[in-house]
């Protein structure tokens, strides 16, 4: 590649780079505006984050975004671990049976995934809240960890869980002190990953919530229709905070996992 096309190739990147994070650190530096103004800066506050703090509303759909997160993560994270785990002992054809129906949900809308939730639940006449909440978000969030963690069972030796049924290991021995603690740091990675994509969702949260269980991104989507103040974008800022977070575990968690696996290679 010659001098030309690297210098193109690094301004374009640089272009694409300011043109996606451009908007957000915008967000971010009038979070801290002291006028209400989201185009004029007019001085340096933290008044909009003690606001935001003492707002009542948004406090309690943070602890019920929060609530419905854990959840999906943990009953995701067990239905996706569960069926992953059980494709390993099934014929191939009932393996792309079992692909096709979790990857399912990936390929429908939101929209349409969220209608037909709605009426699902409504014909089995659920209280829309919590429940419904968990039981919608977990179906979007299961076939990320079935995904995750097929890949991370994919890795492993086979020659390790041979080794474990000729010293004469049972099928759940096996799978509870060899292929369980392999795929254990792919689990937490997918896992906080739902918590990351439930509290994201706003299309599906919209249908499935309750009168009393408004969920934090439904709330913020509520406020923006009646204009923009720095309120919302300080609780944007820490919205991004977070998410950063949690996905920052999340890379951590597949790094260790990546390591984990490369060691037992060379053993």
């Amino acid at each position: 590649m010659d001098t030309k096309s690297q210098g193109f190739g690094k301004f374009y990147l640089s272009l694409f780079f300011v043109l996606l994070y451009l908007p957000v650190l915008s967000v971010v530096l009038y979070s801290f505006n002291m006028g209400s103004s989201t185009a004029q800066w007019t001085g340096f506050t933290l008044d909009w984050y003690r606001e935001l703090f003492r707002d009542r509303v948004i406090i309690e759909s943070f602890k019920i975004s929060i609530q419905v997160a854990v959840l999906t993560s943990l009953l995701s994270g067990i239905i996706g671990t569960a069926t992953a785990l059980i494709s390993i002992s099934v014929t191939n054809k009932m393996k792309k049976t079992i692909k096709g129906i979790m990857v399912l949900p990936l390929l429908v809308p939101e929209v349409a995934l969220g209608v037909s939730l709605l009426m699902f639940f409504s014909a089995l006449k659920l209280p829309f809240g919590h429940l419904t909440l968990v039981l919608s978000h977990s179906l979007f969030c299961v076939p990320y960890v079935y995904i995750m963690v097929q890949l991370r069972l994919k890795e492993i030796d086979k020659s390790i869980i041979e080794a474990s049924r000729d010293l004469g290991a049972t099928k759940w021995q096996t799978m509870k002190t060899i292929i369980i603690p392999l795929v254990m740091p792919s689990i937490i990675t997918a896992s906080l990953l739902s918590i990351a994509m439930s509290l994201d969702d706003v299309i599906i949260s919209t249908y499935m919530s309750g009168p009393t269980t408004t969920t934090l991104p439904v709330h913020v989507f509520s406020m923006m229709r009646v204009g923009v103040t720095p309120k919302i974008n300080a609780l944007c800022t820490l919205i991004l905070v977070g998410t950063f977070f949690i996905v920052g575990l999340s890379q951590f968690f597949n790094i260790k996992s990546n390591k984990g696996g490369g060691l037992i290679e060379k053993f």
